[in-house]
């Protein structure tokens, strides 16, 4: 069946949104103070070893809330603590990508799961929507449509929008860390899927990779305007047959790595919020896999509105803070970040043996205090699930992405429900 507003409801009573604080993590010397604002409950879902997992994803399911994180194979585990792990996609040759999304493609109420498989990245790589199918152990696998470039979607995106008086529906993709696309939901989403181009981000000057995606109505008319690395794109009339304008909000991307030719901090992790209370939406960015990595939220000027965002830094010297989720977890009505580090960065950056979460309480004002939720657990693109109406907090989940070159590493999935004293 598929999940109902109770079942949502009792996700969060299992999860214990008010319950204890988790008091064993120290807080950070440089935080302003150890005594944590709200309640955290961590939660280890489950371990699968030294085995490469890039992305967890939330999914309404027909036997109620799961997680479902990709590698080589797709595995998925009831939100719950020290949860069985269930093999619903098996291994295939290649990996699947880091970018995933979950998504009721074909109106069931059932969540499917969209992510690219590449095996020859000189094949480029197939772009994928897996539906469980009831009574049976695998999901089946159906072709969304092609990408031609030589490393899959680093991010993918649930896109939803009206053209020429009609709801369309999709997902966008960030390939190749500078190409954007959106695919197109037909009438029978088992044909291959519309595929249109959003923007070559490399015609507007990016310096290095581009990564991170997030969409939200930033131009103020309606429509899900797009923001990528050091970019955002805004959404036309109708997306399926117009140019979308396509601008620089920062210059972060010129950020280097000792021994680097490229900018990395054009790889970002980003979320929108309106972070001041001016009834317009901010955009939040974290250098993504870099150390002494920069968070900091940027506010579009009206005097200049195709000009950059006025930048305010919120914190510097993070450690690959691959995670970024922006959430109101007191309930006070402002929204709050919250950031997670990796336990080791790509490009063999040192490893981290105190990977921490971090909490941005927001002061109002663009002002935020900076608190230390928990220490020891790496993050990848961590999420947030969904909340049930009337419910403050947040529970946040990610999997951990290990890195060949440290064979000790092993794959978590976690997480953490937060919320008010």
């Amino acid at each position: 069946m598929p999940m109902t507003h109770a079942l949502c409801v009792a996700l969060f009573v299992v999860l214990g949104v008010g319950l204890a604080a988790d008091r064993s993590s120290a807080a950070d010397p440089r935080a302003p103070e150890t005594d944590l604002p709200v309640r955290v409950k961590p939660m280890l879902i489950g371990q699968v070893g030294a085995e490469h997992f890039g992305n967890a994803v939330y999914r309404r399911s027909t036997e109620g809330p799961r997680i479902a994180a990709s590698g080589t194979r797709i595995l998925e585990w009831a939100v719950q603590q020290s949860a069985p792990a269930a093999e619903v996609v098996p291994n295939r040759p290649g990996r699947y990508s880091n970018g995933a999304c979950a998504m009721d493609v074909n109106g069931d109420g059932i969540d499917e799961m969209i992510l690219a498989r590449q095996e020859d990245p000189s094949q480029g790589s197939d772009v994928l929507w897996f539906e469980e199918v009831p009574g049976r152990q695998h999901w089946k696998e159906h072709l969304v449509g092609q990408l031609t470039e030589w490393e899959a979607p680093h991010d993918v995106m649930p896109i939803e929008t009206t053209a020429v008086g009609r709801g369309v529906r999709g997902v966008a993709v960030v390939s190749a860390r500078r190409l954007l696309y959106w695919f197109q939901i037909p009438g029978d989403p088992t044909q291959p899927w519309g595929k249109h181009e959003i923007a070559d981000l490399q015609q507007g000057g990016m310096v290095g990779a581009e990564s991170g995606l997030v969409l939200g109505d930033l131009a103020g008319n309606g429509r899900p305007d797009l923001v990528c690395g050091n970019f955002w794109a805004e959404c036309p009339t109708d997306p399926t047959s117009q140019p979308w304008k396509v601008r620089r909000y920062c210059d972060w991307d010129g950020h280097p790595i000792p021994g680097k030719d490229a900018g990395w901090g054009g790889m970002a992790q980003l979320d929108l919020g309106d972070m001041d209370g001016d009834g317009r939406l901010e955009i939040v960015a974290a250098e993504a896999e870099i150390p002494e990595a920069r968070l900091g939220v940027f506010s579009r000027d009206p005097a200049d509105p195709d000009g950059l965002w006025r930048p305010t830094l919120i914190d510097s010297g993070l450690y690959c803070p691959h995670s970024l989720v922006v959430a109101d977890v007191t309930g006070d009505g402002r929204p709050d970040i919250l950031v997670g580090e990796m336990t080791a960065g790509g490009w063999k950056v040192p490893r981290k043996p105190d990977p921490k979460l971090y909490l941005y309480l927001n002061g109002g004002d663009l002002t935020f205090r900076r608190y230390v939720l928990h220490s020891g657990w790496g993050v990848h693109m961590m999420r947030m699930a969904p909340r049930p109406p009337g419910h403050t907090g947040a529970f946040v989940f990610a999997a951990d992405e290990i890195q060949s070159w440290y064979p000790d590493m092993i794959t978590g999935v976690v997480g953490w429900t937060i919320g008010p004293k």
